[in-house]
């Protein structure tokens, strides 16, 4: 280390002087120091050198000694040191041992004066404005750039120094309009943003007045910070906000609104140019206290969703809205940031959908038809009364189930699923609209018919189904009753047509055999002509049978003494049979006012079917009684039975288990009850007999005694008189020709109505007039009884008209045609049954 001794000649320099040991401590400072740094040199010697100059405990980390042991060589720096308020420029040299180690330092320090200090200060601004982010420059009163930092240099591609700045960076010829320059000379600061036209970025630009401290020079320093990205971010959030479909307001808890967007504006029909700062929020709420509710619940949540409030529109309107907000807490204060939904009209919608549902509600509960709504999965959403009535199922317990899984048999649970899912898929199917019959299932298992219609409901996006049902049991009753009544009915005209052409064929076969009875004296062609005339006795009860069953006879009702009538007509059907009858008839039963014939043939087809079930022999049981307003006739036998699996078809037209049977035995049985205004039931227990009860209304009975038949005296064996007999059967014209004429009568024939009617007109006019008409009721293809009865009417003198048929008993089935006949001759009818008539109109020979 060199002794401070031999360096007293360093007090003669201008500079100040230090040597330093390796800590940095003074061992060594001339008089230039000490006047630099204020202070004697006794205060100096054995302090750090930071210390002194910088007043520091450390070393600052711009110091030039610490350059100096990092670079191993001298090293110089020049900065402005605050506290001295001067620029000086330091030089630090090492002083090494002999072996080369830094073992202290060579300080030298001068203050920097004049122009030097001038460009030391442009340096040093220019240094600072390099380390500027953005573009910066500094210029004069006359807009010329005295200093551009780097990365406007690097923008402009040219050295920018002495220009102006409008040139520069925008390339006009004069200032521009906005040019704050004066602003800033005067002593102002200035901040905008504005786009940098060398780049088209964004920037802050920040304009202040910088006062060079040694020349005292004024100049304008324009600094840019590039906020490019925050200003598209801005931008960005801006057109989010502005052009956002929701309606968006910014307001203070107090109501001041900050801004809003376009959405807002058009949902309260506010004008573009509204001032909305000179508005408050509590302008747009119709209550005023529905707001401090709102704002109250608000701070104590944080945020709100859903808030329904009544708001008025600029234009005065009142409408619903729902809002949604969010309270900030931000350095400026509190801000409310609110998202608002006009729902007037889906309120007035649901309004409308809540009455229309009221109204459906209505309907389907007092509905007599089963109203079902399924939802997208086919799940029962809605099940009113009277499908709680059909299917037993209370809504509550049945709502989210499956319908077909639920209310349809197990069979057809895939097909009506896979049916579903294809509704589902296309929004189609086959019996939309349409009633289709389907097999229901009721919750205890049992199943019954249905009539079901189905529908596809389209809400906005979903999709449901509504179904009607209607249970059709009964229907379906009356149908397959309707429809055996039309096979009643069928069977009817058919036994009606075959009954008629059988009496034609039996009024000229029994005619027939009565001719030939009185021409035969020997015993043996007598006895078969009687057997002939059974058989067609017996052909003719089966043609009164059919025409029972076709109601083509009208019955001629009487008083009937049952006990008499049943005790006599037994008694003769049972004459030599192995079968007993026991007849019970309560007395003082009165009589039953009933066609005997039809009785009579009712109890003979009961008593022909318990014959034919007992032919060992057994008991027959007939009981007459009156019970609950009813006349009941019960036949009962201790035959074999009915087998069950037929017993439901016994009283249908043709049904016979018997190889010889007609099938007609127990179905004129129930035609004639029926006919009476009753029913007719049967009963059996295989083994045990068969039972049947026969049900007339008890006013069927009348009190009194009847009426003592008459009985008619034989008729007269010869008769005078001219005949005309109009049938269109060969067969018959012959007989009644020959079987009158017997009678000493006169007879022509006619086949249809026109030819009976010129030769009526014939005779008249040749005076020789018939006493006598007998007129077929129908001539197939042409004209019958009824047209030429019509014509006849009106003519002077009339003769009585016969009526012949084999549909008809007498005149009351004619109604007020009956007064164009004097009467009624029933086919089959015997020569004497004819000759009884013929008594009445004819005299006798």
């Amino acid at each position: 280390m060199i002794e401070p001794s031999r360096l007293a000649y360093l007090d003669y320099l201008p500079d100040g002087v230090m040597l330093l040991d390796a800590e940095g401590r003074v061992l060594y400072a001339n008089q230039a120091l000490a006047h630099l740094l204020g202070r004697p040199l006794e205060e100096i010697l054995g302090k750090h050198c930071y210390e002194l100059v910088h007043g520091q405990e450390e070393r600052p980390p711009f110091c030039v000694e610490m350059r100096m042991r990092e670079q191993g060589a001298s090293a110089s720096l020049v900065f402005y040191e605050p506290r001295l308020k001067e620029f000086l420029w330091a030089y630090a040299a090492p002083i090494r041992d002999e072996k080369g180690r830094i073992t202290g330092c060579f300080h030298l320090v001068r203050r920097l004066v004049g122009e030097e200090t001038s460009s030391v200060s442009g340096a040093l601004l220019g240094a600072l404005l390099d380390l500027v982010p953005g573009p910066c420059y500094l210029a004069d009163e006359d807009y010329r750039i005295l200093l551009a930092n780097r990365i406007l240099r690097e923008k402009v591609g040219e050295n920018p120094l002495g220009r102006k700045c409008y040139e520069v960076i925008t390339g006009r010829p004069s200032p521009c309009r906005n040019c704050r320059a004066e602003k800033i000379f005067e002593g102002g600061v200035e901040a905008w943003e504005v786009r940098f036209p060398l780049d088209g970025r964004w920037y802050l630009a920040t304009s202040g007045l910088w006062q060079d401290p040694f020349t005292g020079k004024c100049y304008r320093i324009n600094l840019l910070i590039d906020i490019h990205q925050r200003k598209v971010l801005e931008e960005r959030w801006r057109l989010l906000f502005e052009e956002s479909p929701a309606a968006l307001v910014v307001t203070t808890p107090e109501g001041r609104i900050l801004t809003v967007n376009r959405a807002f504006r058009e949902q309260l029909r506010c004008p573009e140019d509204c001032d909305f700062s000179q508005a408050s929020a509590q302008d747009f709420w119709i209550d005023p206290r529905q707001r401090e509710r709102f704002v109250e619940l608000l701070r104590r949540e944080g945020q709100v969703c859903g808030f329904e409030a009544r708001l008025r529109d600029s234009c005065g309107e009142e409408r619903i809205y729902l809002i949604s907000s969010k309270l900030f807490h931000l350095e400026e204060g509190e801000e409310i940031w609110s998202h608002i939904q006009d729902i007037t009209a889906l309120r007035e919608t649901q309004k409308a959908l809540a009455e229309s549902e009221a109204r459906f509600r209505a309907l389907a509960e007092s509905a007599p038809l089963a109203i079902v709504l399924l939802d997208e999965e086919g799940k029962i959403t809605y099940f009113n009364p009277a499908a709680e009535r059909m299917f037993g199922y209370r809504e509550e317990e049945i709502k989210g189930r499956d319908l077909h899984l639920t209310l349809a048999p197990p069979e057809y649970h895939e097909r009506y699923l896979q049916g579903f899912k294809r509704l589902k898929e296309t929004g189609k199917s086959c019996v939309e609209g349409q009633a289709v019959e389907v097999e229901a299932l009721r919750r205890d298992g049992s199943r019954f018919p249905a009539e079901v219609y189905c529908s596809v409901l389209r809400y906005g996006e979903r999709q449901l189904y509504l179904g009607l049902a209607q249970d059709i049991t009964e229907r379906k009753r009356l149908e397959e009753e309707r429809l055996q009544m039309e096979k009643y009915r069928a069977l009817e005209l058919l036994a009606g047509g075959v009954a008629h052409d059988l009496n034609n064929l039996l009024t000229s076969l029994i005619g027939n055999l009565e001719l030939l009875e009185r021409r035969l004296t020997e015993e043996p062609a007598l006895e078969i002509l009687r057997r002939a005339e059974r058989v067609a006795s017996q052909a003719r009860h089966l043609a009164q049978d059919l025409l029972i069953f076709s109601k083509g006879d009208i019955p001629a009702p009487k008083e009937v003494v049952l006990k008499d009538f049943l005790q006599d007509f037994l008694k003769f059907l049972l004459h030599g049979r192995p079968v007993r009858f026991h007849l019970e008839v309560p007395p003082g039963l009165p009589p039953l006012h009933m066609d005997a014939s039809h009785l009579a043939q009712l109890v003979q087809n009961l008593v022909i079917n318990s014959l034919e079930a007992m032919p060992e022999g057994g008991d027959l049981f007939v009981r007459a009684e009156v019970q609950q307003g009813e006349l009941i006739l019960t036949f009962r036998d201790n035959g074999p039975g009915i087998p069950s699996e037929i017993l439901p078809f016994i009283f249908e037209p043709g049904f016979t288990t018997k190889p010889a049977g007609t099938g007609l035995g127990l179905a004129v049985v129930k035609s004639i009850a029926e006919r009476y205004g009753g029913r007719v039931e049967a009963a059996s227990e295989p083994g045990q007999g068969a039972s049947f009860r026969i049900y007339f209304p008890v006013e069927r009975l009348r009190k009194g005694r009847p009426r003592e038949e008459e009985i008619p005296p034989p008729p007269p064996s010869r008769f005078s008189g001219r005949v005309l007999v109009m049938d269109d059967e060969e067969p018959i014209r012959v007989l009644l020709s020959e079987a009158l004429s017997q009678l000493g009568l006169e007879v022509e024939t006619a086949v249809e109505g026109e030819e009976a009617l010129r030769k009526w007109e014939e005779a008249r006019a040749r005076g020789r007039p018939f006493d006598l008409l007998i007129l077929d009721l129908t001539v197939p293809g042409g004209k019958g009884a009824f047209w030429v009865a019509e014509r006849l009417k009106d003519q002077e003198d009339p003769p009585p008209l016969i009526l012949s048929t084999g549909y008809v008993v007498d005149t009351k089935s004619l109604g007020e045609k009956s007064t164009l006949f004097a009467g009624i001759l029933r086919k089959p009818y015997t020569l004497q049954e004819l000759a009884r008539l013929l008594q009445r109109y004819l005299p006798h020979a």
